[in-house]
Parts: C-alpha cells; sequence; structure tokens
C-alpha cells in the first residue's frame, strides 16, 4: 500500500465501517472489502469480549479463514494499552504484522491487524492508516452487530438531557399533586375511628402518596444530575453516610464490606451528588443479595491511560482518578442485561423500578468527567463489580510505565474491615 494509487484506495474505503446495519455478516463482508482495497496479504480482527466468547475474524487471499487469533494479540494490548498507537511483529513471508486498537467505549480493548507480503515495506502513512482504521470501527453499525451495542456518549447525554428537563417539569407538578394527597390524607385520618375500614383505606392512600414523594425525588435527581459541582470531597463521607441511610433498610443476612484507606485524596465532586451515585450502587448491590450476601466498598487513586479511559463509559480522561468499586456476591447480571443497559436508556428488569438509578449516576459522573464500568464477577464467583471513576480535586504524579493504570485485577484479593451486618 506504499503507492499513492494504493493509498488513496484504502482511504476511499474508510466510509464504508459508517454504513447503517444490523446484519451480523455485514463486518465479516466489510473485512474482505477492507483486504481487497488496501492488497494486505492477511488480515484480522481479535475482541476480547467482556465475560462473553471472544470475536475473531480473519481474512487470507480474499477469504474469510477459521483460525485461532494470532499469538501476539495478548502483547499487542499490553502495548496499546500503554500507549503506543501501532505495533508492529515479524512474520516469516511478510514484511511484518501491524497491530492497532479498537476499542468502542465502556468495553474492553480489541485490535485489529494487517500483513503485507515480502518486498513491500511498511510506511509510516501505513501504519497511521491502520490505527485510522482500528478508530473508524471503534463506532461501526457493523462492529455493534458482532460485539453487542457501541454507545456514543455524547449521544447518550444528548437524550438524557432531553428527558432531564422534562423529568424536572413533570417532577414539580407530581409534587404539588402529592403534597395534596398526603395533606389532606393526614388531615382525614384523625377524623376517623381507629381500625375501622375507612381508617385504613385513607392510611393506604398517604403510603401511596409518600411512595410517589420518593419517585418524584429521583426526578428531580435526574433533572439535576447535569449541573457540575467540583467542590472536593472524599468517599469516606459519602460512603459513610450512605451506609447509614441503607443499612436499617438492609436485611440482616446482607453485609457491607469497606476498604477505604483514610488517606485516599478529594475528588472534583460536590458531597451531596457523590452520595447520590454511592446510594444507587449501594442500593442496587444490596437488592442483588435477596437471600443475604456480601457488598464490598474499595477505592484507590489510580492513573488512567487513554485505553485505560477509554474502558469506562463517560467522559473519562487521562491522568489522575480516584476509582471506586463496588461488588455484589449476588445473583449476578446476565449478558443480554448487561448489553442493554445504557444502550437503551431507563431499561430495567426490577418490578415497580423506572430505570431511572443508572441514568443518575451516569449524568452526574460524566458532567464531572468521570466514567463508569459495569461487570459480571469473574467466575468463580458470582455477583456485580460495578467501577467508578472522578477526576481528583488536585493533580497527582503519573503512575510508573509499567504500569500506567495500576487497577485492581478483577477477582483480585480485597482486604476488608468489616462494618455492617
Amino acid at each position: 500500500m506504499s503507492n499513492p494509487g494504493t493509498l488513496s484506495a484504502a482511504l476511499a474505503y474508510v466510509p464504508n465501517w459508517w454504513q447503517e446495519t444490523t446484519d451480523t455478516g455485514a463486518f465479516d463482508k466489510l473485512m474482505r472489502g477492507w483486504a481487497q482495497a488496501c492488497g494486505w496479504r492477511a488480515c484480522g480482527f481479535v475482541w476480547p469480549g467482556d465475560n462473553s466468547p471472544a470475536v475473531v475474524r480473519m481474512v487470507q487471499g480474499g477469504v474469510l479463514v477459521d483460525v485461532s487469533s494470532p499469538p501476539e494479540v495478548p502483547d499487542a494490548v499490553r502495548r496499546i494499552r500503554g500507549g503506543e498507537e501501532t505495533v508492529m511483529y515479524s512474520v516469516p513471508g511478510t514484511t511484518g504484522r501491524v497491530f492497532a486498537g479498537v476499542q468502542p467505549v465502556g468495553r474492553p480493548l480489541g485490535v485489529v491487524w494487517a500483513e503485507r507480503v515480502a518486498g513491500q515495506p511498511w510506511t509510516d502513512a501505513d501504519r497511521a492508516y491502520v490505527a485510522l482504521t482500528g478508530k473508524t470501527m471503534e463506532r461501526s453499525p457493523s462492529l455493534a452487530a458482532v460485539v453487542g451495542p457501541v454507545l456514543d456518549p455524547d449521544k447518550l447525554c444528548t437524550r438524557l438531557a432531553d428527558a432531564a428537563v422534562i423529568a424536572g417539569r413533570m417532577a414539580h407538578d407530581f409534587d404539588n399533586i402529592l403534597t395534596g394527597i398526603i395533606g389532606f390524607s393526614d388531615l382525614t385520618l384523625p377524623m376517623l375511628p381507629p381500625g375501622s375500614q375507612a381508617a385504613s383505606f385513607v392510611a393506604e392512600i398517604g403510603k401511596v402518596g409518600q411512595r410517589g414523594i420518593v419517585f418524584t425525588q429521583q426526578l428531580h435527581q435526574l433533572s439535576r444530575s447535569g449541573q457540575v459541582k467540583p467542590q472536593p470531597t472524599t468517599v469516606l463521607v459519602a460512603a459513610a453516610k450512605e451506609e447509614a441511610r441503607i443499612k436499617p433498610l438492609m436485611s440482616p443476612n446482607v453485609r457491607i464490606e469497606k476498604d477505604l484507606p483514610p488517606n485516599l485524596p478529594a475528588v472534583a465532586l460536590e458531597s451531596g451528588p457523590f452520595q447520590i451515585v454511592l446510594g444507587h450502587l449501594l442500593e442496587n448491590a444490596v437488592e442483588a443479595c435477596p437471600q443475604g450476601g456480601l457488598v464490598r466498598v474499595t477505592a484507590r487513586p489510580v492513573e488512567l491511560s487513554e485505553a485505560d479511559a477509554k474502558m469506562f463509559l463517560g467522559k473519562v480522561g487521562v491522568g489522575a482518578h480516584l476509582l471506586v468499586s463496588v461488588t455484589d456476591t449476588g445473583i449476578g447480571i446476565k449478558p443480554e442485561v448487561r448489553r442493554r443497559l445504557f444502550a437503551e436508556p431507563f431499561y430495567t428488569t426490577k418490578v415497580r423500578h423506572r430505570g431511572i438509578g443508572l441514568a443518575i449516576v451516569f449524568r452526574i459522573l460524566s458532567s464531572h468527567r468521570g466514567g463508569i464500568q459495569i461487570d459480571p464477577v469473574p467466575s468463580p464467583g458470582t455477583g456485580t463489580q460495578v467501577r467508578v471513576v472522578l477526576p481528583l480535586a488536585a493533580a497527582r504524579s503519573p503512575a510508573s510505565a509499567g504500569n500506567p493504570a495500576n487497577l485492581p485485577t478483577p477477582g483480585g484479593t480485597i482486604s476488608t474491615t468489616v462494618v455492617g451486618g
């Protein structure tokens, strides 16, 4: 692809990745077309999956072949995650195999690769083109048909912002209605004979009104969740307050454990919104353990690379952040449910819930340059792990180059201190 004519044909092929499709075979067809337009000896795509089978595609001689992923993939992923745009390896009979990253926002890092026949050396322009293809594929509808929903954080923010405007207006109107219902039921109840059927009916009206107030409070939270309030606060304060609020409502068979070192740095998010984020995550974790279990809250400072930042759905940048994890040992999250979260705003499987909690969490995090990631606990464990990141209130020195993210390994050992039961 070193000659200008071939490079022009390769660049002309780029818009093909953007064609709208839900056909699972479209991605394979595009891979074959890409190989032909660029004159690759072979090319492929490898995506590790998020607790689902890996996706592996390879085209050779213009034909899709069924093979395992190239042996260089793990090292290529490690190097790309470390900041390299492309990496190249020697392959007999070729002038090398070049890898670039493909990482839809909020999903694991995958790679696209290509190799050229002997006598056709790679140029910087060729390698940059492979990297461009990887960036283009990240939002390709054809990729979504293969790996599941490819989310656009900007579009999601816009959709939720529109919904938040309506929610705020509805909440105000319903507050007025519910206040009248609750007020008149409170005035009527003392006028009725205690224990009478009429008294029980009026008492029930009051309870229904109170449940309605809880719902309108969520609508208010959604309406206000896009407001930027970067006043410094610590996870210790927010976690302690939310634990005290939730603990009386928990089953005695559910325990909360925390691993929150006293010297954790402050984040650029006001205490109130931070409590709302932790509160929704803790409530979900407790509800996921109907038969009892363990909810763990951990936090640690991390240094995020570009690849690390893209693992989180939101508007996360590189640099110093606080990583907060809420993990439960409950029933876990089904793959089909996880794929629909955020892809379908307000999606929920819970009876009498409206899916507003995660929408609120996402808006608060996004407006403060943070993000969220939801994963099943790796086997043999059970449950769900939710991780959120928020930028620190004060800058930190970069982490060592050997581990740019310093992220905890899923399923790894976490020291805990029992604080609830």
